[in-house]
């Protein structure tokens, strides 16, 4: 079984340059760790990864002599670079035997006392790879990652799409005698999912009595009456799934994990998330969080973006009712919802969007509940009337 190491990212950014003797050190080999931020935890605190086995790496390297001189600063007019990895980068994979994540071909660390490399990693599905752009602007490297998305690379192919906290001016693995585990230390490689998904789930609620499953399949009942609940027409729109991402990382100047900062732009008209067809709402308990248990529009992958005055969630719920008694009634109730007025005004990268249906069939009622999940963990939430 692989093991994934737990970054501790307030150790990192509090972790001295390690300087390597020019001479009598011997060669130590490059290796990475990688984890993902979980941001509304504790300071520091990381999750383990564990959606790939390999991700792709660039890397940049300086060197004392070539652009950088003996105290380490940038030689008059040198703003060139190497490849630490050749032009087209490396893929970093998973090693069970070593335990460590480590490149397709072996490096070692430069030994120049000033000199350092930058890497640059991300993860992604088959045929979507982000440009990656190494440059000396206003006085500094910058690196930009460019992506384009079109309506194919989103949908569930798009929570594998992540890119990593750029490391700046290693010289050294993170601490190359320390393990856990058994598990080298490496460079932080510490990911974000490049998208937001959005998911919409619906459950029926007894307002007066608990409810239980029904004798007939799809039906739910207070001992009283027996509804039978079905929502048709079920869709969020406008939304973006086609578009591009830029982002931007300037050389801090210190040893550093640091974030990547850009913009999203969609392309074309926004389209809408839909589901086909109806959807029998009988689960008699809130949905669990991350199941496909209650989903009416399931879980998908869509570009950041600000929710608009226009974003909607519209749907209309037909509730037949059937008394113990022999009546019964049919009613259809249309509900759009202004999603910008409901917990969020825009949906962000790295961030899961679950929007639950609570129908109360007694009082042909539905309240809405969304629920954030901030790096993929759940956040509570409360009930609103609509």
């Amino acid at each position: 079984m692989k093991k994934y190491f737990i970054i501790a990212a307030a150790a990192i950014a509090a972790m001295a340059c390690s300087k390597v003797e020019p001479t009598s050190t011997p060669d130590v080999k490059v290796s990475f760790q990688a984890a993902n931020y979980v941001p509304q935890t504790k300071a520091g605190e990381v999750s383990v990864l564990n959606d790939f086995t390999a991700f792709q790496c660039r890397a940049f390297l300086h060197a004392e002599g070539v652009d950088l001189n003996a105290n380490g600063t940038v030689k008059t007019g040198a703003t060139d670079y190497q490849e630490f990895f050749g032009d087209s980068g490396e893929t970093i994979s998973w090693n069970s035997t070593n335990k460590e994540w480590a490149p397709s071909h072996t490096y070692y660390w430069p030994k120049g006392t000033q000199s350092f490399v930058n890497f640059a990693g991300w993860y992604a599905t088959t045929g979507i790879t982000p440009t990656v752009s190494y440059t000396y602007t206003n006085s500094k490297w910058t690196a930009t990652m460019n992506w384009s998305f079109s309506n194919s690379t989103v949908g569930e192919t798009g929570k594998n799409i992540m890119y990593a906290d750029m490391a700046w001016r290693y010289q050294s693995n993170a601490d190359a005698k320390y393990k856990l585990d058994g598990v080298t230390e490496g460079v932080p490689m510490l990911f974000h999912h490049a998208l937001a998904q959005i998911n919409v789930k619906a459950y029926a609620y007894g307002n007066t009595a608990a409810l239980t499953a029904g004798t007939t399949a799809g039906t739910v009942t207070d001992g009283t009456a027996t509804w039978t609940i079905t929502l048709t027409n079920v869709k969020i729109t406008p939304v973006y799934t086609a578009g591009t991402l830029s982002l931007t990382n300037a050389d801090p100047v210190e040893k550093k994990t640091q974030a990547w900062t850009g913009t999203w732009a969609g392309s074309g008209d926004a389209g809408d998330l839909e589901r086909t067809g109806s959807v029998a709402v009988d689960q008699i308990a809130k949905p669990t969080v991350g199941t496909t248990t209650g989903d009416v529009i399931a879980a998908t992958c869509v570009l950041p973006q600000t929710i608009g005055a226009t974003v909607k969630l519209s749907f209309d719920v037909n509730i037949h009712t059937a008394y113990s008694a022999g009546q019964s009634n049919d009613e259809v109730i249309h509900k759009d919802i202004l999603l910008n007025t409901m917990g969020t005004n825009a949906w962000a990268m790295n961030t899961k969007y679950t929007y639950f249906l609570k129908v109360v069939p007694s009082q042909s009622k539905v309240l809405f509940d969304p629920a954030l999940e901030a790096d993929w963990a759940s956040v509570p939430s409360e009930d609103q009337a609509i």
